[in-house]
């Protein structure tokens, strides 16, 4: 009875001159098959990713990002990840950027951390964020047309901001078009 092989157990067939070169041509194409079945899983694996996903990696290595978002440039450590929100820690604190297409972004890596990164807690929206910091004075809220962000207290609705600016203006945004949202500067 034969008992089967890998292909890399001697035997006495392997002594044969006419079957040492077959064997050998047989692993050479399934180590080929299997070179690319792995370089088609992760194509595949790499054309499934979204921006959500790319960030929570960044987020779990602990990496340094840059955020440019409406002309604005943020650098600093991903704390958190949501479907239209990445919050980052900055030296000025931690900003809140809102992910969505309505918004022009670009991320950088500026440096790769060599230990650190978090998991993700609660998977919040923009929004959520927003509520956190309802009523809450000095801050300042960053739009494609403000990009440097207009400061004052924040009040959110259901679909829009207020910005209520120190001599009483108020200012009204759309959520969907609010870029970031940050402690104001001093």
């Amino acid at each position: 009875m034969v008992r089967p092989t890998d292909g890399n157990e001697p035997s006495e067939q392997s002594d044969h001159p006419d079957l040492t070169g077959i064997a050998g041509e047989m692993r050479a194409e399934w180590r080929a098959e299997q070179d690319v079945a792995a370089a088609d899983a992760a194509a595949q694996w790499r054309h499934s990713r979204g921006v959500e996903d790319w960030l929570r990696d960044r987020m779990h290595a602990g990496d340094r990002v840059a955020v440019v978002v409406a002309t604005r440039e943020f650098v600093g450590v991903i704390e958190e990840v949501g479907a239209d929100l990445v919050a980052l820690r900055c030296a000025s604190g931690r900003v809140e950027i809102h992910v969505c297409a309505q918004i022009p972004i670009a991320f950088e890596i500026v440096e790769h951390a060599r230990s650190g990164g978090t998991r993700a807690g609660a998977c919040r929206e923009f929004r959520d964020a927003m509520l956190a910091r309802d009523e809450q004075p000095g801050i300042r809220v960053g739009t494609a047309h403000h990009p440097e962000g207009i400061d004052g207290q924040l009040l959110v609705a259901r679909d829009f901001v207020t910005i209520v600016r120190r001599s009483g203006a108020e200012t009204i945004i759309p959520i969907a078009q609010v870029a970031w949202a940050a402690p104001e500067l001093r």
